[in-house]
């Protein structure tokens, strides 16, 4: 009886990836994530290491906030390796963007990652601010000012490109 239990705990959990995976994957790339693949898979493990203590209805929400978390500490991580890349001698090379249909997600990818994750969350997403809120792990008010300035700088910045 527990065998058949733990069976269906796991074709569950595989509907559940496969009804998430794309998005998942999607939502680390736009929060600026390098392995957006790797990320989404992360939160996957995650998720199932902890299946047992996650409630159904809380599935969604504990898988945005592994991949905000995860995009952050890989973000940390990448800063903190550049920032002592000169000890090593490496050579530098960071292609950018150039067409003009990808000048929104390159002035994304200059906002700061707080303001650029509380845009992905609630403007891709469409979460209210409750939600974004909860997924960046701050309060409401906060998720609100992290929006109105990132909305600021992205149209502050769209607008220098055209002129």
């Amino acid at each position: 009886m527990r065998a058949l239990a733990a069976a269906d705990r796991d074709v569950d959990f595989d509907a559940i990836y496969v009804g998430h995976v794309a998005r998942l994957v999607r939502l680390a790339a736009l929060l600026g994530a390098e392995d957006p693949e790797d990320v989404a898979q992360e939160a996957f493990c995650r998720l199932y290491a902890a299946r047992a203590r996650v409630r159904e209805p809380e599935l969604v929400a504990y898988l945005n906030r592994i991949v905000v978390n995860e995009v952050r500490s890989r973000a940390r991580r990448h800063h903190t390796a550049v920032g002592k890349r000169h000890l090593v001698g490496t050579a530098e090379s960071s292609p950018g963007p150039t067409a003009e249909r990808t000048a929104v997600l390159a002035e994304m990818a200059r906002l700061p990652q707080r303001q650029r994750e509380a845009l992905v969350l609630r403007y891709w997403l469409d979460l209210p601010f409750d939600q974004v809120a909860e997924a960046m792990g701050v309060a409401t008010g906060t998720a609100r000012s992290q929006v109105s300035r990132g909305l600021k700088a992205l149209a502050v910045a769209l607008d220098e490109e055209e002129a």
